[in-house]
Parts: structure tokens; C-alpha cells; sequence
């Protein structure tokens, strides 16, 4: 399994690699001013890799990679943070307006939402994923004769919140994890180039459950060739996303350095 970053098409192999590369593209990215001694800071490259950070007095405190997602909005309710880094929300179906399902995703707009009181109403969110386990089927029909005859078989467009269950007794201060497991077909696939590392990634637009819309980036060390528009891909991934908040009092400027 390929890290996160990985999936962006940035590589990091040493933790002075990790201050040469993604600590430079943090600091050359765009910040704002959240409050006082906090500020955030946005690298996005044009493939679309993303790096979020949280900087309190010019260290790191929250890291994200993520991919910038283009899929349409989905609406959303009970907006909460449960951690420092994660948020629990409602999906619903977009036409009906009924829930889908809970889910916890890591949001790039989360310091704001913290600033904000940590919670929303309603909103709109626009989803993304980092595949962390992946497998390709040609189509549904392939994809339904991968199932076990004789065990549980999904659906081609499920969704499964799995990072909201805790699998064992929770210790206490357990806090749900921005995963989930999903089927999807494939409707938009590309292999861009980090222009920064010059690393190739995949780059996937999912339709699953509800017809909600998912961009997905996958390691191109996970494989060889991207999926093709009409494929089901299933697996793991981590879920990332943004609300579109914008603090009132937030300040933009570039930032070319700070320390770690």
C-alpha cells in the first residue's frame, strides 16, 4: 500500500526529504491568518495535489495531502469535528434529500470550521479520496462474478463508512477515521504529472451510491495503467473534502518560508 502522499505523486522516503520537499511546497503556498498565532497554509499544484497545512507559530501542527476534488457538490448535515483533525457528517441524496449514510472525512477547511465553533447545520461538500487499496474489474458484470458465490456480495455502487466502526471494544477516546470502503464505475480517468516532483498519478472520477460523485488519486506504483471510463473500482480509501469555508477575518498573503 502506497502512502498518501504517494497518491498525490509526491514521494517521501526520508524525514529529510520530508523537510526538503513538503515543508518548501507548504511554505510557498498561500496562507491565511486564522487567528492570532494560527495560520493556514494551501500548496495545490495544477494535476491537482494538494497540501493543507495548520501552522501554529511557525510549526506544524496538522498535515493533510489530499487531491483537489472538481465532482459536483454534495449536500450535506450535522456538520461536527470529533478530533483535531476529523469531521463527521450526513451524506444525502441529492434529489431525494434523504441521508445516504454518516461519514467521517478529513476536511481541508477544517481549521476554519474549528474557528468557527466546530459545528455546521448543512452545507455542501465537495469529495475526494486517496486510494489506499484498489482492484479494477472491466465492468459490473466482471465485477459481479469476482464475488464469492457463497459469501456477503456488495453491490457495484455501494458505500461503506468503515472508519465510523470501531471493530473491537473502542478505548476510550476513540475517534472515527476519514475511511470507507466503495464500489463505483468509472466515469472520467486521467494521469497527470506533479509539476513539482515530476511524478505521475492517476486520477479517477467515481459515481457510486446515490450517484454521488467522488475524484479519487491512486499511486501509479499501485498501477500500471489507469482504470478506464466504464471500470468498477473497489477498495480502501481515505476520504478527504472541502465545505468551501472561508473565514471572515482570514488574510491572505504568501508565505515563502517558516520554520518546522
Amino acid at each position: 500500500m502506497s502512502s498518501h502522499f504517494e497518491a498525490i505523486g509526491i514521494g517521501v522516503t526520508s524525514e529529510d526529504e520530508f523537510r526538503e520537499r513538503v515543508v518548501s511546497l507548504i511554505g510557498a503556498g498561500t496562507a491565511r491568518q486564522i487567528g492570532k498565532k494560527i495560520s493556514e497554509h494551501v500548496w495545490t499544484d495544477s494535476s491537482g495535489a494538494r497540501l493543507v497545512a495548520q501552522v501554529h507559530r511557525g510549526e506544524i501542527d496538522l498535515l493533510l495531502p489530499c487531491l483537489a476534488g472538481t465532482a459536483p457538490a454534495i449536500p450535506v448535515r450535522n456538520v461536527r469535528l470529533v478530533d483535531d483533525e476529523t469531521a463527521m457528517l450526513d451524506l444525502l441524496d441529492g434529489v431525494a434529500g434523504e441521508m445516504v449514510c454518516p461519514v467521517a472525512v478529513e476536511l481541508e477547511d477544517r481549521t476554519a470550521l474549528a474557528h468557527s465553533g466546530g459545528r455546521l447545520t448543512s452545507g455542501s461538500l465537495t469529495l475526494a479520496a486517496l486510494a489506499e487499496d484498489i482492484t479494477v474489474h472491466a465492468d459490473a458484470d466482471a465485477y459481479e462474478a469476482s464475488q464469492d458465490d457463497d459469501g456477503l456480495k456488495f453491490a457495484a455502487d455501494h458505500f461503506i463508512p468503515s472508519g465510523t466502526f470501531a471493530l473491537e471494544e473502542p478505548s476510550p477516546g476513540w475517534t472515527p477515521s476519514a475511511h470507507a470502503l466503495f464500489a463505483g464505475e468509472v466515469v472520467e480517468a486521467e494521469t497527470p504529472v506533479n509539476t513539482v516532483t515530476g511524478e505521475t498519478f492517476h486520477r479517477i472520477r467515481v459515481r457510486t451510491i446515490a450517484a454521488i460523485e467522488l475524484d479519487v488519486a491512486i499511486a501509479a506504483t499501485d498501477l500500471e495503467q489507469p482504470p478506464a471510463r466504464g471500470n468498477i473500482v473497489t477498495g480502501t480509501f481515505f476520504l478527504t473534502g472541502s465545505l468551501g469555508l472561508q473565514p471572515a477575518d482570514a488574510t491572505e498573503k504568501r508565505r515563502r518560508w517558516f520554520r518546522r
